[in-house]
């Protein structure tokens, strides 16, 4: 049976649990380990169909979700109880799971908060933060207007910040000296001070992650035609390997530390081991 997902979610270092989102809301949890769906339940959902979630791993993981409208920001456990609500602030934009069970929320033309993901309580904001990609358990990448900057695990600025184009930084990764960031149409490659090492010009890039078994980056390319495919990469820039995906790509996420990438497509969740692409698929049993 194939589920019409069109969204995943999970932390780049998280082994097992992830979260996916079907029309209208409705998320369904998934096991890696036992390759089997644990729970499915509705949550809160943003206008246009969109899904803006996280799943946040703890001694109690907590799935957040968030809402355009009139809903804010709600609170679930994985039995799909609701645990918290905070309707104080809609216009919500995007979700993303940080260790130590927190969670950043970002709105539109207002200050990103940080939460606790269990209770929904604000732990911090970070003013002139569009935008928070989690590269690492310890490291994450806030990324403003024209800028991007590396974060802490207590979210304080690791070193200056980098310029950027101007359109928005959405994927990123780090192999702990570098960072590959999309930025205005390019893919680009940089040290760990933010001096430009390389750069790819594909099309579009729709995610990128540091395999640490083979040592390289890995890409998911889009043409403007819409055909998708694997890049293996460099840290010069040099594409290693090309594989085309027949299906369009519709969801992303980077699993297991970067040894596992999820693809959401129309034929259902694919898991994708980056070491040798190799595939299989979450079953709905």
């Amino acid at each position: 049976m194939v589920i019409d997902l069109r969204d995943v979610a999970a932390p780049p270092w998280e082994e097992d649990l992830l979260v996916t989102a079907q029309p209208k809301g409705v998320v369904d949890v998934w096991s890696l380990v036992r390759g089997a769906r644990c729970a499915t339940f509705e949550t809160v959902w943003g206008s246009g169909g969109v899904w803006r979630g996280a799943l946040v791993p703890g001694e109690r993981s907590v799935v957040v979700a968030g809402a355009w409208e009139r809903h804010g920001v709600c609170g679930y456990d994985l039995t799909g109880q609701r645990l918290w609500q905070d309707r104080s602030r809609t216009n919500v934009e995007a979700v993303t799971a940080l260790a130590g069970g927190r969670v950043v929320v970002t709105y539109l033309r207002r200050a990103t908060r940080v939460l606790e993901a269990a209770t929904g309580e604000e732990v911090r904001s970070l003013r002139g933060v569009l935008r928070v990609i989690a590269l690492t358990s310890d490291l994450s990448l806030g990324v403003g207007g024209g800028w991007c900057r590396l974060l802490d695990r207590s979210l304080d600025p690791l070193g200056s910040r980098i310029a950027t184009g101007l359109g928005p930084v959405w994927f990123a990764a780090s192999d702990g000296e570098h960072l590959a960031v999309t930025d205005n149409g390019f893919l680009r490659i940089l040290d760990s001070d933010g001096r430009e090492r390389a750069r790819v010009a594909e099309d579009f890039i729709r995610h990128v992650l540091h395999d640490p078994v083979t040592g390289t980056w890995v890409a998911v390319h889009e043409t403007f035609e819409g055909k998708n495919s694997l890049l293996r990469f460099s840290n010069d820039g040099e594409v290693l390997e090309r594989r085309p995906l027949d299906l369009r790509v519709s969801g992303t996420a980077t699993m297991r530390g970067g040894r596992t990438l999820i693809l959401i497509t129309a034929e259902g969740g694919q898991v994708v081991n980056c070491a040798d692409w190799s595939v299989r698929g979450l079953e709905a049993t």
